[in-house]
């Protein structure tokens, strides 16, 4: 009797919506993917988006969050990865959707100030960042995740002497809560970074940056599986890129891959 090996998928968010509206289904992930995929996971960065929504009413937009913690339960059968403060521990346990939103709307305030934080660089400035660095972003999206951080790296002298990896630990080190941060932090950091260098930028919007760290959040809990499952190209490549940087093995693809045989 043939060996079956079990395997485990995180979804991005935008997977989740295609799921709600119907216009993808988990069969259709296992028989594009891998028919062996037997759990999904969510984790906070999915509530704090849920968390984003607005609607006409509030009947309206109480029955929206409803329909997402549904469709949240139905896909992952509650199973929930977390990552536990200051010690920054990362384990998975049954929850339900609506149990972890209800604690996600006591930082609204934080989130409040995350934002306001992640706009603190205009478009200007990083133009300009890139103008100096004489970076070409279209040509840089054609690299590999190691070829993109060896270009970074080429580039130190522009970055005050700093790899790219350096460039992270440097900011870790001098946040006052830096010996907190743990690998999360520091995913949402490379992301920034990419970024910030134009490697598959994101189209700026008001919500760009901020939509940037949940981004991010999904790549670093996506990390613990077999599959992390997005649709959003940009997501994907510098998703690569930080697995490229820590070691990570997850495979990144879209929910229309087709598995190997």
């Amino acid at each position: 009797m043939p060996l079956i090996l079990k395997k485990t998928a995180y979804l991005d968010n935008n997977i989740l919506i295609d799921i709600e509206q119907g216009l993808i289904s988990i069969d259709d992930l296992r028989n594009n993917i891998d028919e062996n995929i037997t759990e999904f996971y969510y984790s906070s960065a999915h509530l704090q988006e849920a968390n984003e929504m607005t609607a006409k009413t509030d009947v309206e937009l109480k029955n929206r969050l409803e329909k997402r913690f549904a469709t949240i339960s139905l896909v992952t059968n509650n199973n929930y990865i977390t990552q536990e403060l200051p010690s920054n521990k990362v384990f998975s346990q049954i929850e339900n959707p609506k149990t972890v939103y209800n604690t996600i709307k006591d930082v609204t305030s934080t989130q409040s100030a995350i934002k306001a934080m992640l706009n603190t660089i205009s478009e200007e400035q990083k133009n300009d960042f890139r103008e100096r660095m004489e970076i070409d972003s279209k040509l840089m999206n054609n690299y590999s995740p190691k070829e993109v951080i060896e270009q970074v790296n080429t580039r130190s002298e522009a970055l005050g002497g700093l790899s790219l990896v350096g460039m992270i630990e440097n900011g870790v080190n001098l946040h006052p809560q830096g010996k907190e941060m743990g690998m999360g932090n520091r995913f949402a950091g490379v992301f920034e970074l990419l970024d910030l260098i134009g490697y598959w930028k994101d189209k700026y919007n008001s919500k760009s940056n901020y939509a940037r760290l949940w981004d991010a959040s999904h790549s670093f809990y996506s990390s613990y599986f077999d599959y992390f499952v997005s649709d959003d190209k940009r997501t994907r490549n510098k998703a690569k890129v930080a697995f490229e940087i820590y070691g990570a093995k997850t495979q990144v693809v879209s929910s229309k891959d087709t598995k190997k045989k």
